[in-house]
Formats: C-alpha cells, sequence, structure tokens
C-alpha cells in the first residue's frame, strides 16, 4: 500500500504545473499542448531523480533501499523517451531545434543520453551486465582508462550540469513567460532548485548514490 501511494504521488506531481501551464496558454488541446506537457512531466521526473539520489526516508520505507535505486535506474530511460516526443512535437509546430532555446533543450538531452546509457552499461546492477560482452567491455574500458566505480559515479554527477541546462531552458520557453505564467515557473524553478539543495546536502555529508 506505501508503495502504491509513493507511485501514484509521484506520477501525479507534475499535475500542478501542468494545469498552471495550461491555463496560461489557454489553447484547445492539440499536438502544442501535448508538447508542454511532456516537456513539463520530464522536467519534473529530472528535478525527482536528484531527490531520489539522496534517498529520502519516506521512499526508502515505501520501496526499500533495492527498490529506490531500481526505480532510480529505471526513469531515465523513461525522461528520454519523453523529452523526446517533446521535442520532436515542437518541431512539428514549426519550432526550430536550432534556436538559442531549443540548443539548451539539446545539450541537456544529450548529456543524460549519455550518462544513461553510461550507467547501464557500467554502473547500475542490470541485467545488461550479465552478458559476457559487456562484461569484458567494461572491463576492458576499465583497465584502459584507469577508471572504477568510484570514479564513474563521480562522472555520473554531471547530471547536475544538465540540470542547470535544462532549467534554462525552461526559463527560456515562450510558455515560461513571467508576464503571463509567473506562478508555472516559479513552481519548476523551486522545485528544481530544492532538488538539488538536497542533493548536494546529501552528496556533502559523505554519503554515496
Amino acid at each position: 500500500m506505501k508503495k502504491f501511494f509513493f507511485f501514484i504521488g509521484y506520477f501525479l506531481m507534475p499535475l500542478v504545473p501542468v494545469v498552471l501551464y495550461l491555463t496560461s496558454i489557454g489553447s484547445p488541446f492539440n499536438s502544442y499542448v501535448l508538447s508542454v506537457i511532456f516537456g513539463i512531466y520530464a522536467f519534473i521526473m529530472i528535478c525527482n531523480q536528484f531527490f531520489l539520489a539522496s534517498k529520502p526516508a519516506f521512499a526508502v520505507k515505501a520501496l526499500g533501499m533495492k527498490g529506490l535505486v531500481s526505480f532510480h535506474s529505471t526513469m531515465p530511460v523513461v525522461i528520454i523517451v519523453v523529452a523526446l516526443a517533446h521535442k520532436l512535437l515542437k518541431e512539428s509546430n514549426g519550432y526550430s531545434d536550432e534556436s538559442f532555446q531549443a540548443t539548451f533543450g539539446s545539450v541537456a538531452w544529450w548529456i543524460f543520453a549519455v550518462v544513461i546509457v553510461f550507467t547501464v552499461l557500467f554502473m547500475a546492477n542490470t541485467f545488461w551486465l550479465k552478458l559476457d560482452v559487456l562484461k569484458k567491455l567494461k572491463t576492458f574500458i576499465y583497465e584502459k582508462t584507469g577508471l572504477n566505480y568510484k570514479t564513474t559515479r563521480i562522472l555520473h554527477n554531471v547530471t547536475v550540469i544538465a540540470g542547470v541546462i535544462i532549467l534554462i531552458h525552461v526559463f527560456l520557453a515562450s510558455s515560461s513567460s513571467y508576464s503571463v505564467n509567473l506562478a508555472g515557473i516559479s513552481v519548476m524553478a523551486c522545485w528544481m532548485i530544492f532538488s538539488l539543495v538536497v542533493y548536494f546536502v546529501y552528496r556533502f555529508k559523505g554519503r554515496k548514490i
């Protein structure tokens, strides 16, 4: 039951900024509105990744430590897919993928994509690492580069940079204009800042992800 309510709360969390953004847009449902929904969902889930990485007590209690780590390792794949859908829908509505604002989003997407692939293949305890060819590839890369689990975990923290970049991307979005959607962008920014602060506090205490 605790797990059920945790997931309900987790996946419904983006509804608050979604309602605020859709109210400010004032447009009937269409592919553009859907792109905004996808963008908000991806953003909030990215924030939640930093929050989950701090292993909050209520999440550990609901999922167990192993379940929390597994969930934290799985969600990035969902985020990347949803973010890609957001990007493609925006482009289908005539928004350039070469604009200043879009560039920030693309950079963040690629950082997350690379980190996800790297994590799944070389860090996370997933079934992929049971494949002999990947075991050999991991050993080869670690031997040639001098990497180990500790250093790869540090590299994994590059997602913090991506988080800041994606926040800038959101700030520059036309739907985040202060004049029409101060409440929406404030909720988005506050949740990212809060999640990063919680994450940094956790890291500075010397705990491991």
